[in-house]
């Protein structure tokens, strides 16, 4: 169909071409003919007759299909992957066991014309599939489509879920009989075998269900210049998000059966299949005018204006599920509800919801004398959110008969407002002039802003369907405080001055200062105030050879940080180091995190930060070329408080590249292209990333607390306190070798990767924890997770004839995984109550997975393939 409708075409251009080019070449030359005649006519002299010769064809215009070029690659993969989770290996491909039409590309161009027109897909036919098209006129108008898909593969699971369209359902027959089990609802310290044995029975015959999603996007762009002032443009984006992923939901559930307010804390719940169909439409259009200066000391401007649109549109706005464990409603057991959570039928999760969002641009700037520009930016939006609100509970037994007296029951309760109404405004500015007064010196002033208006209404809620819908929350629980939902609106204020000079031409100097401002509503830190400063270096000491450096400090510093008024005891739970707590006259501050009172969070809390680059990069030979660079930040928070207290962030890097032969040596082969020693370079590579946190924490008691009866009693013993370290370190290396023969006839490429990743963490308790405190707040050290994965690649290309080339590639890669969270992972966890060392208890999950989790593999990829080129 394209040749066919390139031959049709094909005529019509020509045609059209040469005619614009005969009338032009006819114009051209009609006033001198006649001048010429008319001077002879003035003159008169009779014109000697010459021998008449034929008139000159003229040349026939290069038009924009004489000029096609073809290339497209045909192969075939074979591949052989061994392990029993080796999902990682196509996480973000796909590599198919066929033979396929790989790449393709369509080229029109000529510099006989200004039009150009240019065609690409890669991976055809597969989840990861590019393309793309341009067209256009050089200096008038382009015309840009692109579509590209990026694949997510987490892996095959297993599930007893099965539907679609937002409805996850399981086999009543097959709920009913675990609902049937004595022990499906009783506790983990008392459940007997009989549920996680029919569990793990029925787990064999579950079907398999594949998670993966795929995103899609589709670019248009179109520029058009209707002179060299003015520019219009549009842009379009469609993105698509679809497919199948794991969705974590549940609850947690906590028994008192140890020392008094120590509890045993176990996890209930399923791992779904989500169905995902997201749909992301961005629409841009815009107008630009500049006006350039034409000399020194005239001054010149340049505006634009931008309108852009985005909604976003999910189809599935809910999902539910049915409970596999339940085919009748029930809450947990009254008063406390912290045991037989999860007893519901049926669940409802609310999902992304629909919104739009809209914003106006003002762009402009003006150069000035002096190689000076001011320039500036302004953006307002506003982002809309209306999505009706889901029930509060499909748990039908959540009703006041089976409630405590005054709470109310919300089955079937109508919500304070259809939907939540939400509004934000966004008003975005970038202000900046910058001055070049002297050809060695320059100043940059600028002040940017992001202010974030939440205009949506405040609701509140008689109550809050909680952990798992076993039960109801009220204001009691509280401590008085309503359900509501707080509207957090900031705004983010920069003003920066920067300084660059170059006193020499191998060396400048730069200095950079910024202001930080945010200020906050409904946040922790209502402001905060933070000053940077970063000089840095360029110096090249010989030809060839390049240093850079630069240091950054800054300090953030909260004016005040509100908290709960807790109550600080000398000694508490015969502690002598004592402790907060919370009693029922503590008079809790509404809009006010419900945490402890020394707890800070890390992007609000007082923060020093201080780091550093070097690079230096050597080039003095042509056979050798080398550089290295080191990277190193550190925040630093606040030690009096407990949370984050560092985080620590490193690298460092080594390239080298070697050429046997420098470029302009001569080699010693016969041709005049080259040989393989000609054509030959070499490469290694080695990185470490390095990240490292230290954390406080402090492990709470509730004493004596029952749901919607009184909440009082929380505890927060100082002697409770735990430290958590961790360190993560990724070690790369690569080296490899590429080589042609002459001409590059024959081409030979050979790499190798290894990554290995280590992720430590050690955890300790630095003051004798309280004897009821052993498994709340006993500190262990958690196993090492190891990862290290190889690439070895080896791929081969012999031209056959100028148009036809072949080629073989072969990649081993191993990939092993030591994790172990995932480890002993099954699709039903049974109730584990042993100890961790004789004194802290380990976690009890009884979750339902979809075992959908990577695991070690090797895998072995042999690919052949043809290119055609015409």
């Amino acid at each position: 169909m394209r040749r066919e409708l390139s031959e049709r075409l094909r005529p019509l251009v020509e045609g059209a071409v040469t005619s614009l080019a005969i009338i032009a070449v006819a114009l051209s030359a009609a006033p001198n003919a006649w001048g010429r005649q008319k001077q002879d006519g003035e003159s008169g002299q009779e014109t000697k007759k010459t021998e008449t010769r034929p008139a000159r064809r003229p040349k026939r215009p290069v038009g924009l299909f004489d000029n096609v070029k073809v290339i497209f690659d045909v192969g075939g993969q074979f591949r052989s992957v061994k392990g029993d989770r080796p999902g990682k290996f196509e996480e973000y491909r796909e590599v198919p066991k066929v033979f396929s039409l790989r790449n393709f590309s369509l080229r029109f161009e000529s510099p006989d014309t200004p039009f150009f027109m240019n065609f690409k897909a890669l991976e055809i036919g597969e989840r990861d599939m590019t393309g793309g098209a341009e067209l256009g006129r050089v200096g008038k108008f382009r015309t840009r489509i692109l579509w590209d898909q990026i694949p997510k593969f987490y892996s095959d699971g297993r599930t007893f879920h099965l539907g679609a369209d937002g409805l996850l359902s399981v086999n009543p027959d097959l709920r009913a009989r675990l609902q049937a089990v004595p022990d499906a609802s009783a506790a983990a310290s008392v459940l007997g075998p009989t549920l996680p044995a029919l569990l793990r029975q029925e787990v064999q015959h579950q079907a398999g269900v594949s998670l993966r999603v795929r995103s899609d996007r589709l670019l248009f762009t179109q520029s058009y210049r209707p002179n060299k002032n003015l520019e219009v443009y549009f842009r379009a984006q469609s993105l698509h998000l679809g497919g199948t992923r794991p969705r974590p939901t549940g609850t947690f559930a906590r028994e008192s059966t140890g020392p008094a307010g120590d509890g045993v804390w176990e996890a209930l719940g399923a791992e779904l299949p989500e169905p995902v169909d997201y749909r992301t439409t961005n629409l841009t259009v815009g107008i630009q005018y500049s006006h350039p200066k034409k000399k020194d000391g005239e001054i010149g401007w340049r505006v634009g204006l931008e309108y852009f649109l985005s909604q976003f549109r999910n189809s599935i706005p809910s999902l539910t599920w049915e409970n596999p464990f339940r085919v009748t409603d029930a809450l947990a057991v009254a008063p406390a509800f912290s045991v037989g959570r999860n007893r519901f039928a049926r669940a409802q999760l609310a999902l992304p919801p629909d919104n739009d969002y809209h914003s106006v641009s003002l762009r402009a700037g003006v150069d000035l004398p002096h190689n000076t520009q001011v320039r500036g930016a302004f953006t307002w939006g506003k982002g809309t959110q209306d999505e009706p609100f889901l029930p509060y509970t499909l748990n039908s037994a959540m009703v006041a008969s089976n409630l405590p007296a005054g709470v109310p029951g919300l089955f079937n309760l109508a919500p304070p407002s259809p939907s939540l109404g939400g509004e934000v405004r966004t008003i975005d500015q970038d202000y900046a002039l910058a001055s070049r007064p002297w050809h060695n010196m320059r100043f940059l002033l600028q002040y940017r802003s992001n202010d974030v208006d939440n205009r949506t209404p405040m609701l509140r809620f008689p109550g809050l369907a909680s952990f798992g819908d076993s039960g109801v929350r009220t204001r009691v629980d509280f401590y008085g405080l309503p359900i509501e939902n707080f509207p957090t609106s900031y705004t983010r204020q920069n003003t920066t001055a920067d300084w660059e000079w170059e006193p020499r031409k191998d060396l400048s100097f730069e200095v950079e200062y910024d202001w930080e401002i945010w200020n906050r509503r409904f946040l922790a830190a209502p402001r905060t105030n933070e000053h940077s400063v970063r000089p840095s270096l360029h110096y090249k000491p010989a030809r060839g050879v390049a240093l850079k450096a630069d240091y950054l400090y800054s300090h953030r510093i909260p004016t005040s940080y509100p908290t709960q008024p807790l109550t600080f005891v000398q000694t508490l739970q015969g502690s002598p180091l004592g402790g907060w707590v919370a009693t029922p006259t503590t008079p809790f501050i509404r809009g006010v995190p419900m945490e402890f009172n020394l707890l800070r969070r890390f992007d609000d809390n007082d923060r020093v930060r201080k780091g550093g680059e070097v690079t230096l990069e050597v080039a003095r030979s042509e056979k050798i070329t080398y550089s290295a660079s080191f990277r190193y930040f550190r925040d630093d928070y606040d030690k009096r408080f407990y949370g984050l207290h560092y985080d620590v962030m490193s690298s460092a890097d080594a390239q080298v590249s070697y050429f046997p032969k420098g470029a302009g040596e001569e080699g010693d082969d016969e041709t005049s292209q080259g040989g393989w020693l000609e054509n030959t370079f070499f490469y290694a590579e080695y990185s470490r990333d390095q990240q490292q946190t230290g954390y406080r924490g402090l492990g709470h008691l509730i004493i004596g607390a029952q749901q919607n009866v009184n909440s009082c009693c929380a505890q927060f013993p100082i002697a409770n306190t735990f430290d958590r370290g961790s360190r993560i370190h990724l070690d790369t290396f690569q080296f490899g070798m590429n080589t042609a023969s002459g001409g590059e006839k024959t081409v030979l490429d050979l790499s190798y990767a290894l990554s290995f990743a280590r992720d430590r963490t050690h955890t300790a308790n630095p003051f004798p924890i309280l004897p009821i405190s052993l498994r709340t707040a006993g500190a262990y050290n958690y196993p090492d997770v190891i990862s290290r994965q190889q690439e070895a690649n080896a791929s081969v290309t012999h031209q056959l004839s100028p148009k036809l080339s072949v080629g073989f590639g072969y990649r081993f890669e191993p990939y092993r995984l030591d994790d172990y969270y995932t480890n002993n992972l099954q699709p039903y966890a049974g109730p584990r109550l042993a100890t961790a060392g004789g004194a802290a208890s380990a976690p009890v999950p009884r979750y339902l997975f979809l075992d959908a989790r990577f695991t070690s593999y090797h895998a072995h990829l042999a690919t052949v393939f043809m290119r055609y080129s015409f």
